[in-house]
């Protein structure tokens, strides 16, 4: 963990602008697809009102047309997570990644990574919901701070299940390895480099919360973010390697 950290510094400081063009692209281009799903639901305001219909969100049209615009912010945000950690991988060569690479590898890395975060999604209802269910309809009103009990469980089961699929999501989006091939090397990293992983897992985390408060986080996510990030997929990078010399 350590080790990965000075290198992601050392390559930091050496082309730090490097870093801050792929955290640029990456909130750029995610404004962009937010502003897109906005459009859809626009448009659509748009046909009722020359039709004269009236908006209700018990509509199926309604529900169709906000879920497509939904999906489609999903999607593209899923490529752009993947544009990013190549984004990074690259930078940690002292490589440079133009607008139109990244763009490009974010719409041919979109379905995977998205097939992987519904995966994991799906996991989370698993582990999360009956205890949800559980609560709405026995514990609620009647057990004392079964709600406190009910969020403490609901953050640690995120946060276990999301570090759990982060290796797999870096190897599929950085280094364009098949849905499958990442989540059985993601079990390898925590297999070998279970300790390490965890711990530069709490410190992203950490780092990653600090991206959405106000001013620092303009600081963290061109400086902290990226070196954690660059520090994490070094890690994630080197136990392929390891594997492949096995």
């Amino acid at each position: 963990m350590i080790d990965e950290l000075r290198k992601a510094l050392a390559a930091y400081t050496q082309k730090p602008m490097v870093f801050a063009w792929a955290s640029f692209m990456y909130l750029f281009l995610l404004a962009a697809s937010l502003l897109g799903a906005i459009a859809i639901v626009i448009a659509y305001f748009i046909v009722l009102s020359v039709l004269g219909m009236q908006f209700t969100l018990a509509s199926p049209i309604t529900m169709g047309v906000l879920t497509i615009a939904a999906m489609m912010f999903l999607l593209f945000s899923s490529g752009l997570n993947a544009s990013l950690s190549a984004a990074y991988g690259a930078a940690m060569n002292r490589e440079n990644t133009s607008l139109t690479t990244f763009y490009s590898h974010t719409l041919k890395k979109a379905p995977p990574m998205f097939a992987i975060m519904l995966f994991r999604d799906f996991v989370w209802l698993v582990v999360v919901g009956p205890a949800i269910a559980l609560y709405v309809f026995a514990l609620q009103g009647a057990m004392p701070y079964a709600d406190t009990m009910l969020v403490l469980y609901a953050l640690g089961a995120t946060f276990l299940i999301h570090m759990l699929f982060t290796p797999a999501l870096i190897y599929s989006g950085s280094m364009g390895i098949s849905i499958i091939s990442a989540m059985r090397n993601g079990l390898t990293l925590l297999r070998r480099k279970h300790v390490g992983f965890v711990g530069m897992y709490i410190l992203f985390a950490l780092v990653w919360l600090f991206n959405f408060i106000p001013i620092l986080g303009l600081a963290t996510i061109f400086f902290l973010y990226p070196v954690v990030y660059a520090a994490m997929i070094t890690m994630v990078q080197g136990t392929v390697r390891m594997e492949r010399e096995d």
